[in-house]
């Protein structure tokens, strides 16, 4: 029983859902913020659009190659669900929420796919990875949600791209730090650049500027700003206790959880 619940949640982890799972959870702070909640339309779109996303950057060489076992061919029929089910639903979208997925689309691509023979994709340009990764998840969790009214208000994207884009390059030092040892150092990650110590300092120092700007964009005893300081002070420890020989889970598991805390923090408290 133990073996099998521990497949269920390996397949969990690997298929990208539990990060689609983050994905969403940001995109709905950002309808809040905006006093909306979507459709559910709207949100499914979101969910398999990032589950897609991640699924085609992990396992696009896989498609080149004749081993493929059961459950990445698992994977890649939950994906192509995903796809199929995204080029549906925006056709009943509004068309503003197209100019975003397709700024992150050609960000997912470039991240896989080589546009020129002497070049492998955009991530392995020295220091692209982590750049890449936060413009291909804002224009999902922040220009997404925010292109759904009528009206797009660019102040209000501005503000939550700039706190959410903060989140998201921080959440991502720890797998850094957890790849240390497996990424090209031609990359040239944080860790790789300055070193694990001072990546995790200039995480933190961005965690601590980015509350403060939180305040002043939305108010010191505001949802967002209370919830922001919970979320980043969590965060901020989960960047702490990252090492290079971390569980395979630390990073993909629990500090991939902490938007879907955040999300429901702003939700019920």
């Amino acid at each position: 029983m133990r073996n099998v619940l521990k497949t269920i949640f390996d397949f969990y982890i690997k298929s990208s859902i539990h990060v689609a799972l983050s994905v969403l959870s940001l995109s709905k702070i950002s309808l809040f913020v905006l006093g909306s909640d979507g459709t559910e339309l709207l949100l499914i779109f979101i969910f398999f659009a990032a589950l897609s996303a991640y699924n085609f950057i992990k396992f696009f060489p896989l498609l080149i190659t004749k081993k493929i076992s059961l459950e990445y061919r698992l994977i890649l029929l939950l994906t192509l669900a995903g796809i199929l089910t995204c080029i549906t639903a925006i056709f009943y979208l509004p068309l503003k929420i197209l100019f975003f997925v397709l700024i992150g689309g050609f960000f997912v691509i470039g991240y896989s796919i080589p546009f020129q023979s002497k070049t492998s994709n955009w991530r392995n340009r020295k220091g692209w990875k982590i750049y890449l990764v936060v413009l291909s998840w804002v224009c999902l969790t922040v220009g997404v949600p925010l292109a759904y009214p009528s009206s797009f208000e660019i102040l209000l994207f501005i503000k939550l791209a700039i706190l959410q884009g903060i989140y998201i390059l921080v959440a991502i030092i720890p797998f850094e730090i957890g790849d240390l040892e497996s990424d090209n150092f031609g990359l040239q990650t944080l860790p790789q650049k300055f070193g694990i110590l001072n990546a995790k300092k200039m995480g933190l120092a961005l965690l601590v500027g980015g509350y403060f700007v939180t305040v002043g964009m939305f108010g010191f005893s505001s949802v967002i700003a209370v919830s922001t300081l919970i979320t980043f002070v969590l965060l901020g420890i989960g960047l702490w206790g990252s090492h290079k020989d971390q569980s395979v889970y630390y990073a993909r598991f629990w500090v991939e959880s902490i938007p879907i805390l955040w999300c429901f923090i702003i939700h019920y408290f």
